[in-house]
């Protein structure tokens, strides 16, 4: 019953780790601050699971775990949304780009079919 908080402890550990990194190389942003937290609270999770129990039951859920496992997967279904809009834009902005190099670069013809 120790190995599963040893476990996401030291993922979690490995995770602030990276993101504390990043935010001393002065790329700090909500979003890092916003996921060393998240990283915390599944430490404290992992070895206190009875503290999710008092936010299940202010949501209408029996049991704690499954609180967490469905805002677990809200926060992977929010994650796969924010994924697909910023590959889509990228998409459109490549689009773009290609669709300007070929109007430059668009090779002229005259009558006699001759390059100009």
């Amino acid at each position: 019953m120790l190995i599963y908080p040893i476990v996401f402890s030291f993922i979690a550990l490995i995770a602030i780790i990276y993101l504390y990194q990043k935010v001393s190389q002065n790329k700090s942003s909500l979003y890092y601050v916003l996921w060393i937290v998240l990283w915390f609270l599944i430490i404290i999770f992992a070895f206190v699971p009875e503290l999710s129990n008092p936010l299940a039951k202010l949501f209408g859920i029996a049991r704690g775990l499954d609180f967490l496992v469905i805002v677990a997967i809200i926060f992977i279904f929010y994650l796969i949304f924010k994924l697909y809009i910023k590959m889509d834009k990228i998409q459109q902005d490549m689009t773009a780009i290609v669709r300007e190099i070929a109007l430059k670069n668009e090779i002229k013809y005259d009558k006699n079919n001759k390059k100009e």
